[in-house]
């Protein structure tokens, strides 16, 4: 993929990422910022979990290819 396609999925993703955490804190009706940072930091978190997994499968499988 070029550069502009992967900025573009960078940016489809944070967008969604977002949106998601907004709707969640509009939902608990709280106006502060700090619900909402907090929100969006579970949220990446439990995002990154099946990547990591995704990463770590993919370089095993990798591994055992090359031998």
């Amino acid at each position: 993929m070029k550069f502009t396609e992967w900025l573009i999925a960078l940016s489809l993703i944070v967008i969604g990422l977002l949106c998601l955490t907004m709707s969640a804190t509009a939902t608990a009706s709280q106006t502060a910022v700090q619900p909402f940072v907090s929100m969006l930091l579970q949220i990446c978190l439990w995002a990154s979990i099946p990547l990591v997994f995704a990463t770590v499968a993919y370089i095993i499988i990798k591994m055992k290819n090359r031998k």
